[in-house]
């Protein structure tokens, strides 16, 4: 009998240090949730898009005469093939352009005629001290298909950067990106009355933005416009941890 009673009170002591260990346990979770609660709601996590600009000189010129031709004969191919030979080679020899192949397409006209058309057109890039290069080339093409359907269409010479100088202008946006997200930082802490540091700078969804270089003007289809210097924007985004 004495055993038994030892037993059962045995098993109701386990049962309260099982029981009062749990609440124990439940009670250490429940401070450090308050503490970890505490932390958060003082720590501000601030997402921000930064902008920054710099100036940069376009250092090239572009422009894409085109060709044409409407209701192409039988009799004119042979003629088109010929001088298109022609253009092949003088675009080649001056190396300012690329491009000049032709291709053909069936078009209705205005009496409802399916017809004979064609299309081409050159890509050009030079810098500043090839306009005469390329004037000469225009000139030199312009006399080929005198006698020609082919028609020449000027287009605008207009600036544009280099593919080196773009890398360079990128570079330039990034470095400014970081100092405009530094100074972001310390107007957040004065702001809030935080110590605000930057966590993250993410130039992988930065959206380069340039100003309009073209220039669409008639002028600008006879001389090249002065290659000043433009604003070129940028934008990216920011997280900053205030505390």
């Amino acid at each position: 009998m004495k055993n038994f009673l030892f037993t059962i009170f045995g098993g109701i002591l386990a049962l309260i240090v099982f029981v009062l260990g749990s609440l124990f346990g439940e009670f250490v979770n429940v401070i450090k949730g308050s503490q970890s609660s505490q932390i958060s709601s003082s720590e501000l996590v601030i997402n921000e898009q930064i902008s920054a600009s710099i100036e940069a000189t376009p250092d090239i010129y572009i422009s894409y005469p085109s060709f044409y031709a409407k209701n192409i004969s039988d009799d004119d191919k042979s003629m088109i093939n010929a001088h298109f030979s022609g253009i092949l080679t003088l675009v080649k020899e001056n190396g300012l352009c690329t491009g000049g192949a032709y291709q053909t397409y069936n078009e209705i006209n205005k009496e409802g005629v399916n017809t004979l058309s064609l299309g081409s057109q050159l890509a050009c890039k030079f810098s500043a001290n090839k306009l005469e290069q390329y004037n000469k080339l225009i000139a030199d093409i312009e006399n080929l298909i005198k006698s020609s359907v082919v028609k020449l269409h000027l287009s605008a010479i207009n600036p544009a950067f280099s593919a080196e100088a773009e890398a360079k202008n990128q570079s330039e946006l990034k470095s400014a990106l970081s100092v405009a997200a530094t100074n972001a930082a310390q107007n957040l802490s004065s702001d809030f009355n935080k110590t605000c540091t930057l966590s993250e700078l993410n130039f992988g969804g930065a959206s380069y933005y340039h100003a309009r270089l073209a220039n669409d003007d008639a002028a600008a289809k006879i001389s090249a416009p002065e290659l000043k210097s433009k604003s070129l924007k940028a934008s990216a985004d920011a997280k900053y941890i205030c505390k």
